[in-house]
C-alpha cells in the first residue's frame, strides 16, 4: 500500500499540475503515418459467413456430385451439406477421425492446395458399393489402412467429385481441380500452418444403408485473391442454351414479315425549288443510272445492288452484304 498517494499527496499534484510546476506529456509530438480503420464487428463475423457465394457453390456441388458419382460407383449416393465452420487448420486435422483418406489437390489457377477428405468408413462403402455390396459399415478401423486396390478406387471417386466441384465453381471462378497426392496421416497434409484459418465444409454422403462423411477443407489463404467475388450474394448463372427453344425462335422469325427499301437515289434541293415544284417537273438525281442503290431493313443499310427489271417488274440484283458492326 505504499505506493498509493494520499489525498493530500493528490490535492498537491493537481494543483501542480494547474499551476504548470508539474511536466505533462502535451509536448509530445505526434507520430506519423496513416490510421487504419478497425471493423470490430467484421473481424467477429467467420470467415465462411462473410462469403455467401460459397453457400450457393454448395448447392450446385450437392446437385452435380449426386448424378455423377452415383452413377461412378453404380448405386444411389445422397449427398447433403452437415456443417461449414471456419477453423484453425490444427484443430480440423485433430479432429478428423483416423483412419481417413486426404486428398490434396490444387485449384489452379489459384496458389497452394486445399484437401478432400474421405472417412475411413466412407472409403470402405465406395468399395463396396463398386463390387456391387449392400454398403453396411463391417470393417473395424483400428490400426487398418487401404490397400492399393482401395486407393485406386479411392482415386476414381475423388476424379469425380472434383469434377464435379470444378463445375460447380465455374459460375464464380474458372478453376482446374487436380489431386496431386493423398496422404492417411494429416500431420503429412501440410496445405498450412497450425493457426492458419480454414473453410471446412462436411457433406454427408448416403449410400444405400451407410452414411459417412466427406469434407472439402479451403485454406482461407488461398481464396483470399477471389474474395470479392465470393462476398456477392447473388451470382448470375451462365444461360444454358435449351437447343429446342432456340430452334422454336428461329422458325418464327424466319416466317415474320420484313419490309425491304430500296433508295433509287437521292437530291437536295432548296425551299423554293420546293415550294415552286408543279406536274411534268424533271428532278435530276445525284447518282447514274449504273450507280449501285442501296437495301435498307428499317432505317439500317444492309445490302448494295442494280436496278433492272424482270418480266415487266423493277427487281434489284444484290451485289454486296453491308457490315455494320
Amino acid at each position: 500500500m505504499a505506493n498509493v498517494l494520499s489525498q493530500e499527496e493528490v490535492d498537491s499534484l493537481l494543483g501542480g499540475i494547474g499551476e504548470g510546476k508539474v511536466e505533462t506529456g502535451a509536448g509530445v509530438p505526434e507520430i506519423e503515418g496513416v490510421v487504419q480503420t478497425y471493423d470490430f464487428s467484421q473481424k467477429s463475423v467467420p470467415v465462411h459467413l462473410r462469403l455467401p457465394a460459397l453457400g450457393m457453390i454448395n448447392e450446385r456441388f450437392i446437385n452435380l456430385v449426386n448424378e455423377t458419382l452415383s452413377a461412378s460407383i453404380g448405386s444411389v449416393v445422397d449427398v447433403s451439406v452437415a456443417e461449414i465452420d471456419s477453423v484453425k487448420f490444427g484443430d480440423f486435422c485433430r479432429s478428423l477421425p483416423l483412419p481417413a483418406s486426404l486428398n490434396i489437390f490444387k485449384m489452379e489457377p489459384l496458389r497452394g492446395f486445399a484437401i478432400l477428405v474421405f472417412e475411413g468408413w466412407l472409403v470402405f462403402a465406395f468399395v463396396d458399393a463398386i463390387f456391387g455390396g449392400k454398403c453396411v459399415s463391417h470393417v473395424k478401423l483400428e490400426g487398418k489402412s487401404f490397400t492399393a486396390i482401395e486407393g485406386k478406387i479411392t482415386g476414381r471417386v475423388v476424379d469425380t467429385v472434383l469434377e464435379s466441384l470444378q463445375k460447380a465453381w465455374a459460375d464464380v471462378q474458372e478453376l482446374k481441380m487436380v489431386c496431386t497426392r493423398t496422404e492417411i496421416d494429416p500431420q503429412f497434409a501440410g496445405i498450412a500452418k497450425p493457426n492458419d484459418m480454414i473453410i471446412a465444409t462436411k457433406f454427408n454422403v448416403n449410400i444405400g444403408n451407410f452414411a459417412g462423411g466427406m469434407t472439402v477443407c479451403l485454406p482461407y489463404v488461398m481464396i483470399e485473391p477471389i474474395r470479392k467475388k465470393l462476398r456477392d450474394k447473388f451470382q448470375g448463372e451462365k444461360i444454358e442454351t435449351d437447343q429446342t427453344w432456340q430452334k422454336h425462335i428461329e422458325s418464327r422469325i424466319q416466317e415474320l414479315d420484313i419490309n425491304l427499301k430500296c433508295t433509287l437515289g437521292t437530291i437536295k434541293i432548296s425551299g423554293r425549288e420546293l415550294l415552286g415544284m408543279k406536274a411534268d417537273d424533271v428532278l435530276l438525281m445525284d447518282q447514274k443510272a449504273d450507280d449501285p442503290v442501296v437495301v435498307s431493313v428499317g432505317n439500317k443499310m444492309k445490302f448494295t445492288g442494280y436496278q433492272g427489271s424482270i418480266n415487266n417488274k423493277k427487281a434489284v440484283r444484290i451485289s454486296e452484304k453491308i457490315n455494320t458492326e
